[in-house]
């Protein structure tokens, strides 16, 4: 059995200047968002093999604000395929992940993530079945296959759906 963690990066901060896209960090409501998610993962007693994360600052910093008390999570691997990853894009990166890992984290972006998740759970051809996927989302997958190679659409199951709630405005 493999596990799958999706997260959408908490809310990023557009006030400040900032000369590319992936240099936006967390905004005040970003960071509230990572206090509600990193309760609810203590809470849920989530475990991971693997964190590959967007190199785009937001997951970074997302990402960061988590591992500070959840001291069991692993050093992020910063993958640049993941800044505007679409599914296909995210289920090969899956595929190259070696069999001794069974949980892995992917810290990333919509709509690339959203789109993995329904294509991972419905298949490739269905419209998304999440009205919203938030900043801060985390989404939970089971797979039943030993071999990540294996992994394709449409055969995984839902494990949980977590939004921070009403955190500000969403």
């Amino acid at each position: 059995m493999k596990h799958i963690y999706l997260l959408r990066h908490a809310k990023s901060e557009w006030d400040e200047p900032f000369q590319k896209d992936e240099e936006r960090g967390l905004s005040e409501r970003g960071k509230k968002q990572t206090k509600a998610l990193r309760s609810f993962l203590l809470d849920f007693g989530i475990e991971v093999d693997s964190a590959l994360v967007s190199p785009a600052e937001r997951a970074l910093k997302t990402y960061q604000h988590l591992r500070k008390e959840i001291l069991r999570l692993p050093k992020p691997d910063i993958r640049d395929s993941i800044y505007e990853a679409e599914e296909e894009d995210l289920l090969f990166l899956l595929h190259g992940i070696p069999n001794s890992v069974h949980s892995v984290l992917i810290v990333g972006h919509n709509p690339g993530l959203e789109s993995f998740a329904t294509s991972l759970l419905y298949g490739q051809s269905e419209p998304s079945r999440f009205h919203k996927f938030p900043t801060a989302s985390f989404l939970g997958l089971s797979y039943s296959g030993d071999d990540w190679k294996n992994l394709d659409w449409g055969t995984c199951h839902l494990k949980v759906f977590w939004i921070p709630g009403h955190l500000g405005k969403e």
